[in-house]
C-alpha cells in the first residue's frame, strides 16, 4: 500500500548526508510506527520505478512527517542520487512503515552499534528508550567528526550514553570491550558493515549471549554471484519465469505481475521468503541459518538463486 507524500525540508547532515523531511499532501497525519520501522520511496529511473528503503529517523512520537536520511552513493540505482537532486516540494509515492528490526520489549538493557549510515534507526529507538528510562549505550563509528550523522544533536541529547569512534583519529571500536561486563538480559543490536558484523556475532556468542539476544539490519547490497539465467516453474499457477543472470527471482517475479512481499531486498528479513518443491539452491542470504540452508526447501527471493537451470517454486 503506498500513499503520497511531498518534501517539506531538506537538511545537510554530512558532505554526503542529507535529511527528508516527508509530509502527508493532503496535511494529514502519516502512520504510527515502531523504533527502527523503514519506508520504501518509489524512485523513478530511467523508464523504470524502483523502491528503496530508508529508515525512519523520526520520533515515533511525531507522525506529522516522516524523516530519513539517505547517503549519496555513486554505485547504486540511482535512488539516492534522485533524492540528493530533489527539491522542497517533490511529491514521492511511499510504503507504509514496517519494521524488521524492532526492539526487544523483554531486554533488561540495549546495546546499539552504528557504523556511518547505520546510525538511522537507532534514532527512534534511543527516543523511545530514554522516554521510558530504559538502560542503554549507542556505540557510534565514523570516518570523523564531520561525517558522522546526527553527530551535534546526539553529543547534545544523549552524550553520557554515546560513545564516539572516528578511524581518521585511530578510535575503533572493540567487540570485546562493548559486550563484556553487561548485566543479564542485555540485547544487543547491529546496524554496521560485514565484517564488523560477524567479529560481533562470534563474540557475543562465545561469551554467552544468546542467538535471542542479538539482532542485526542488514545495509548496503552483498555482492551476488550472477552469472547464471535459470528458469522458475511456478506450481500453482503453471508459469515459466526466466530469471537473466543480471536480474533476480524478485524482480523477475515483480515484471511477470506475480505477486510477492519484499522488505530489505538484500536477503537480511525474511520477508520474500518462497517454498521450493524441487531444485536446488544456491543460498546467498544472511537470514537462514546453516542448517536450514542444508535443506533445500525455502529461498529468499530478493538474493538466492537456482544452482542449476531450473526451479519449482510454490506461486
Amino acid at each position: 500500500m503506498m500513499q503520497a507524500v511531498k518534501i517539506i525540508k531538506i537538511k545537510n547532515l554530512t558532505p554526503k548526508i542529507k535529511v527528508f523531511r516527508l509530509t502527508e499532501i493532503d496535511g494529514k497525519k502519516l502512520k504510527a510506527f515502531s523504533p527502527g520501522s523503514h519506508i520504501a520511496v518509489e524512485i523513478p529511473v530511467g523508464q523504470k520505478i524502483h523502491r528503496n528503503f530508508y529508515t525512519l529517523c523520526s520520533s515515533q512520537q511525531q507522525t506529522e512527517f516522516y524523516d530519513i536520511a539517505v547517503l549519496l552513493t555513486n554505485n547504486s540505482r540511482g535512488g539516492s542520487q534522485y533524492l540528493h537532486r530533489s527539491k522542497i516540494g517533490t511529491k514521492l509515492n511511499i510504503s507504509y512503515p514496517k519494521n524488521s528490526f524492532s526492539l526487544a520489549s523483554f531486554a533488561q538493557k540495549h546495546i546499539l552499534v552504528a557504523g556511518g549510515i547505520g546510525i538511522t534507526p537507532y534514532l527512534s529507538m534511543i527516543a523511545y528508550l530514554s522516554k521510558n528510562n530504559i538502560p542503554f549505550e549507542l556505540h557510534y563509528a565514523a570516518k570523523s567528526a564531520s561525517e558522522c550523522a546526527f553527530y551535534d544533536f546526539l553529543k547534545c541529547e544523549y552524550s553520557s550514553q554515546v560513545k564516539f569512534y572516528f578511524s581518521e583519529l585511530e578510535e575503533y571500536i572493540s567487540p570485546e570491550k562493548v559486550l563484556e561486563k553487561q548485566p543479564l538480559g542485555t540485547h544487543i543490536y547491529l546496524c554496521i558493515p560485514h565484517s564488523l558484523r560477524k567479529d560481533f556475532i562470534t563474540r557475543a556468542k562465545s561469551i554467552g549471549y544468546p542467538k535471542s539476544a542479538i539482532h542485526q539490519e542488514i545495509f548496503g547490497a552483498k555482492k551476488v554471484n550472477q552469472k547464471r539465467s535459470f528458469i522458475a516453474n511456478l506450481s500453482k499457477s503453471k508459469q515459466k519465469i526466466t530469471v537473466a543472470k543480471d536480474r533476480t527471482l524478485l524482480e523477475a517475479l515483480e515484471a511477470a505481475k506475480i505477486p510477492i512481499d519484499y522488505s530489505c531486498r538484500i536477503g537480511g528479513c525474511g520477508a520474500c521468503e518462497v517454498k521450493v518443491i524441487a531444485g536446488d539452491i544456491e543460498h546467498l542470504d544472511s537470514y537462514y541459518s546453516s542448517v536450514e540452508k542444508t535443506q533445500q526447501n525455502k529461498m529468499l527471493a530478493c538474493i538466492s538463486r537456482a544452482k542449476n537451470q531450473q526451479i519449482i517454486i510454490d506461486l
